[in-house]
């Protein structure tokens, strides 16, 4: 759950912004040996499309993209109806890690030459995330301003990030090697921060031990047992 804007300034922003969600669900999760994405989480839920709901649920979000690559089928079969919501974005080069993604995602909407106030960028495989958190975005959003929006837990930066349409170009410059990170330590001084709790910031679901030590009691069996 996101701590809440604490400046005694702060006006939530209700003017009508537009912002793009870009969700990063490709990885193969090696670890696991299976789509994580499709790991249950809750009832009738799966770690995706519980980050789905949540971003749906959040008001201020104009268009919500979901970047698959790995197990690309059987999310789309499987998630068929919560899919029905997003534009799917096909990342062939998933392999190449999470930054292929990020750059995929990033093309496909300049291709499109779809104007938004901003462009939200968050992890498939991070279920902590709420609607109240994701809302903190939006409410903090300056439409007129390039600074860019960043999670802060203990000063450090954090996941989720809100870009400009104007930084795309300077992100699909960058090698890949060290994905995203040079761009936020630059943008880091003076980009907008937004606090969040660890669970929320930095907690995603990476090992088996990590999957059932957190999801919810009422998440369904995972068949067949992992090893």
């Amino acid at each position: 759950m996101g701590q809440g804007r604490k400046d005694l300034n702060y006006v939530p922003n209700t003017s009508n912004v537009k912002i793009d969600v870009l969700i990063l669900a490709a990885g193969q999760a090696q670890r696991f040996g299976r789509p994580k994405q499709l790991l249950p989480w809750g009832t009738g839920e799966t770690i995706l499309s519980h980050v789905i709901k949540q971003v749906s649920a959040t008001p201020g979000i104009s268009r919500i993209h979901v970047v698959l690559g790995a197990w690309f089928e059987e999310i789309c079969t499987t998630l068929a109806t919560p899919l029905e919501q997003v534009e799917i974005i096909n990342n062939p080069d998933w392999q190449v890690g999470m930054f292929s993604s990020l750059s995929t995602g990033l093309r496909q909407l300049n291709k499109e030459n779809h104007k938004s106030d901003g462009i939200l960028v968050l992890l498939g495989d991070m279920p902590f995330i709420t609607s109240e958190t994701l809302s903190l975005f939006v409410d903090s959003l300056e439409p007129k301003s390039p600074r860019p929006l960043i999670a802060v837990e203990n000063n450090r930066p954090a996941h989720p990030y809100l870009i400009r349409q104007s930084h795309i170009g300077e992100i699909l410059s960058l090698s890949g090697e060290s994905g995203i990170r040079p761009f936020i330590k630059k943008q880091f001084p003076n980009a907008l921060k937004i606090p969040v709790s660890h669970t929320a910031g930095r907690k995603d679901i990476d090992t088996w031990k990590s999957y059932f030590a957190n999801r919810p009691e009422s998440s369904g069996a995972v068949i067949p047992t992992p090893p």
